[in-house]
């Protein structure tokens, strides 16, 4: 792999750095001031801001703020990709075809250009454990979660809200619906149990009930949204939790692809 870095390019320059790397479908990373247009399936404005900008060979094209894991504008992938300096601004755009989407950058000020070529990745993707099998690996051992909790049902459906993925009794017998995430959870995942927690509430308005959002990590929102709706957070311990499937695999002599890859 090849790269090459220019800081604090002028506009002029960043243009034609910018041109020739979409020309050869070469990786782009810049951080620069920019503000962002989007028209498609629905139309955005995001207001100036310092952003990472990252285009991808294939053409995807991200836009992240500088704080939280997704980013805030993107396309899957490009027909059109081009930039052109307008005056005192370096206009990026990144066109898909179908659906019809175009995704407009307009750059400020450019801090910094990274151009990358000849990446190699072919390493296969293997998930190693995987939603269903930790809220399973909870249900029978749900001290993991709380000491004292009884588990009752796993996917307890709760009206038009869905399926929560588990619900349980707590050693003081109040209700417990609990929902569980692979990774750090986001205000999504809050809102989620929220519904779920609120359906419950409405179909047995005499009982007690508890919300806990169960996850390796939580996302400043959406710990700011638990403690507005007053719902929990048990934090995940994934090497526990691997443990304890690797521990019943072998006492029950299946094979697992964890195990595949630590012999390998």
């Amino acid at each position: 792999m090849k790269t090459h870095t220019y800081i604090s390019p002028p506009l002029p320059v960043a243009e034609l750095v910018l041109r020739d790397a979409f020309s050869r479908r070469k990786l782009v990373v810049m951080l620069c001031s920019c503000s962002v247009i989007y028209e498609g399936r629905s139309a955005t404005i995001l207001g100036e801001g310092e952003r990472l900008v990252i285009v991808k060979p294939d053409g995807a094209v991200l836009v992240h703020r500088p704080r939280g894991y997704s980013p805030v504008n993107w396309q899957p992938d490009s027909q059109v990709l081009e930039a052109r300096l307008d005056g005192d601004t370096l206009i990026v755009k990144s066109l898909r075809a179908k659906p019809r989407e175009l995704l407009e950058i307009r750059v400020t000020r450019v801090d910094a250009i990274i151009v990358a070529e000849g990446m190699v990745d072919n390493a296969e993707f293997q998930e190693l454990i995987d939603e269903a099998e930790i809220r399973d690996a909870l249900v029978r051992h749900p001290e993991l979660i709380e000491p004292g909790l009884r588990v009752v049902a796993k996917e307890k459906k709760l009206g038009d809200a869905g399926y929560a993925d588990i619900y349980a009794v707590d050693g003081q017998g109040r209700h417990v619906i609990i929902e569980v995430k692979r990774v750090t959870a986001g205000r999504e995942a809050v809102e989620q149990l929220r519904r779920y927690v609120d359906v419950f509430r409405r179909e047995n308005p005499e009982a007690p009930v508890r919300g806990i959002l169960v996850a390796p990590a939580l996302t400043e929102p959406a710990q700011k949204l638990l403690e507005e709706y007053k719902l929990e957070y048990r934090k995940l311990d994934l090497r526990r939790v691997r443990k304890i499937l690797e521990e019943e695999r072998r006492a029950s002599k299946q094979p697992s692809l964890l195990s595949f890859v630590k012999r390998s």
